[in-house]
């Protein structure tokens, strides 16, 4: 049975104050700290034991058992670990009665004498703790009562917000720049047969890691205004394809024609190879963005040990690069002009500033209201020179190739497999960031396998293979 702490600590609060820590709180996660003696209040334990059990005394659970020893007349709490712990109710003076537990080693007799009995019989019989336990269970069973309820009305809302008329009323009123969400894979797939197109975007906003993002390009039929919606990272542990949460940046012909322009421009109904993109790799591209890290779903043992500890490695950079990326303090109390004149004086790169942004709303330091002006005024203070030759492009494919290639200078050819490729990218992460690492990675062993087939069919160039055809 999982134990909610977070529900334990909001019902300490609310039953006592939540001023002291209860000592009996150890039961919950800690046991084997428990050393000796552990004192407290017949309510302190009466919401442990609730929380051991939510409430169902008389039935058995998987976590704890009632158990008494005839010889001495013991009372004895049975872990699911092996955990044994002796309990006793004493006389504590001016504070009235105490529960005491204490770790308990039974004897061979002992085990032979035990049986079990529900807690219950713990509570009304030995303890006889009966009219202080109801009280904390009922508190209980009104807050649960008063959550099922709020959750019930946050579902009702979100079914409401989830039809695909409040889809489409929400692109509709969307002007450029703003994000907006659609609910559920199955609006995805309604769009597109009312005439969404979808495609790939090229590198939307210059974000260092993006190559290829999902979109959608639409034409009105009646007003002629043209839409794209260009699909943006937000990363959720929702498993179930009607609720996964899709962000889509708009932009619009009628409201901002140049910006419009610019990620038109960008838009490709075709990958790169000149091959049609299919409605299940805009699902696979959308899927990748909202349930990462759901994208390493099938590789081997071995690949997800390593990516793991490069996710760890990962991890461990962020924490020391967001440091330098922001100021905290100037998050923390929204100053807009130093965290502008910090961006600028370090020369923040826009897709460091946008994951710290992330992280910030995400921690809630951040409002969304407050993220999105931030955003804006970051824009326009660093937005990049008109670089009409599309020289920053060229600088970038530029980088990519000097890291390949630097990468095939570590690693032997003979050696080139999936594991040597990712340790020896590992210290480009915070650069290149996760999803252009993994993209090159597989892409060199991609290389390795064509150079490969074409040695093998060197001597017979009549049946080349179907890769080089």
């Amino acid at each position: 049975m999982t134990v909610d702490m977070h529900e334990y600590e909001r019902m300490r609060a609310k039953l006592f104050g939540g001023f002291e820590q209860n000592l009996f709180a150890k039961l919950l996660k800690d046991r084997d700290t428990i050393c000796g003696p552990v004192q407290g209040t017949p309510q302190e334990f009466s919401q442990i034991l609730y929380q051991l059990t939510k409430g169902e005394l008389n039935k058995p659970n998987d976590t704890v058992a009632y158990e008494v020893i005839g010889k001495g007349n013991k009372d004895i709490l049975k872990f699911c670990d092996g955990s044994l712990f002796r309990i006793v109710k004493a006389m504590g003076g001016l504070t009235g009665s105490l529960i005491v537990i204490t770790p308990y080693a039974p004897s061979r007799e002992d085990l032979i004498d035990s049986r079990e009995l529900p807690l219950a019989r713990l509570v009304s019989g030995r303890l006889r703790i009966e009219d202080i336990y109801a009280p904390v269970a009922n508190e209980y069973r009104r807050e649960e009562r008063s959550l099922a309820a709020e959750k019930a009305a946050e579902e009702r809302r979100v079914s409401r917000a989830s039809t695909l008329e409040a889809v489409l009323g929400t692109i509709e009123k969307a002007r450029s720049g703003q994000t907006i969400m659609v609910r559920g894979r199955q609006n995805i797939d309604a769009l597109v047969n009312l005439g969404f197109v979808p495609g790939l975007v090229d590198n939307p906003d210059n974000w260092i890691d993006a190559e290829d993002f999902p979109g959608m390009r639409y034409r009105h039929a009646r007003t002629g205004i043209e839409m794209l919606l260009t699909a943006r990272e937000k990363f959720q542990p929702i498993e179930e394809l009607n609720r996964l949460e899709f962000f889509f940046l708009i932009s619009r012909s009628d409201d901002d024609p140049a910006a419009f322009g610019r990620m038109v421009r960008k838009f490709r109904g075709a990958k790169k190879d000149g091959t049609p993109y299919s409605l299940n790799e805009f699902h696979d591209d959308l899927s990748v963005l909202v349930k990462y890290p759901e994208e390493l779903k099938g590789r081997t043992e071995e690949d997800l040990g390593l990516v793991a500890n490069e996710v760890g490695q990962v991890i461990d950079r962020r924490q020391v690069l967001d440091k330098g990326i922001l100021p905290y303090e100037a998050v923390f109390h929204r100053d807009t002009r130093s965290i502008i004149d910090h961006i600028v004086q370090n020369r923040t790169t826009a897709g460091e500033i946008r994951k710290a942004l992330d992280y910030f709303e995400y921690t809630g330091m951040l409002d969304p209201e407050y993220k999105a002006d931030l955003q804006k005024q970051i824009k326009a203070a660093t937005a990049p020179k008109a670089d009409p030759d599309g020289l920053g492009d060229v600088l970038h494919d530029k980088r990519i190739k000097q890291i390949v290639m630097e990468v095939l200078q570590k690693i032997p050819r003979t050696h080139l497999t999936a594991s040597s490729v990712t340790l020896a990218l590992t210290p480009y992460v915070s650069e290149l960031g996760f999803g252009k690492l993994v993209k090159i990675r597989d892409r060199m062993l991609q290389l390795k396998d064509l150079v490969h087939q074409h040695k093998k069919y060197a001597g017979h160039p009549a049946s080349p293979p179907a890769a080089l055809s």
